[in-house]
């Protein structure tokens, strides 16, 4: 497993952004994170019949099953906002996948932080999204919002993993870094919520990436056996 540092300097520098302002501006790439065979199972489970293009509400127990199927619900504020679509945002798919989350986060968890604003470390939700952009396909500069579990905990940072690679344009630009990160199959990118990026726009191909988010709770129950 390769991981690239943010930058030349040894330590992250604080940069003030024009539209979200960080705080800390991270970025950890990292590849190696899903082998290619598995990358090519979820593009396929993806790509059958179950693309949404609006924020899917999925009620979930902690450790069971869905209660019911997804459904559409409108999210006009979503932050994404997909630039040469026929919709605001990029098609999706819901993957409910604990065991491959939790692989996920032993792979990323050398990368993150043991706490962050005075909450510890928590994993990641088995919820996970795949999404696709097509040719002309792209986002404007946007941060990702904080997500919340009705337990406490709240996500903290953004995981983006490529899916594929064999496609033209597409890299992910973080413009307060001054960074691009083009695609890899396998490659993830860790990041502040806060920290504004931008999906270039796909000149050819489909792209496929994995998203979900890194979770941090200050109230840990302790556990009594």
């Amino acid at each position: 497993m390769t991981v690239w540092p943010s930058q030349p300097a040894p330590r992250p520098r604080h940069l003030a952004a024009l539209r979200c302002a960080p705080r800390a501006a991270e970025l950890s790439v990292i590849d190696g994170v899903l082998a290619p065979a598995t990358c090519r199972t979820l593009i396929r489970e993806a790509d059958v019949d179950r693309w949404l293009t609006t924020t899917a509400e999925i009620p979930r127990a902690a450790n069971g099953p869905h209660t019911c199927p997804p459904r559409r619900v409108a999210e006009s504020d979503r932050p994404c906002r997909l630039l040469g679509g026929e919709d605001d945002r990029p098609r999706f798919a819901v993957i409910d996948a604990p065991v491959l989350a939790l692989r996920l986060f032993y792979r990323l968890s050398a990368q993150l932080s043991s706490s962050r604003e005075d909450a510890e470390l928590a994993g990641l939700k088995p919820l996970l999204r795949c999404l696709e952009y097509r040719r002309g396909e792209g986002t404007r500069a946007h941060c990702d919002p904080t997500r919340e579990t009705s337990d406490g905990q709240r996500s903290q940072l953004s995981v983006v993993v490529f899916l594929n690679d064999r496609f033209v344009g597409g890299g992910i630009e973080f413009p307060d870094l001054g960074r691009t990160v083009e695609a890899r199959v396998g490659r993830a990118c860790v990041f502040p919520h806060s920290l504004r990026h931008i999906d270039h726009v796909l000149e050819r191909g489909r792209k496929f990436v994995l998203e979900t988010e890194v979770f941090y709770s200050s109230d840990w129950a302790p556990y009594r056996g």
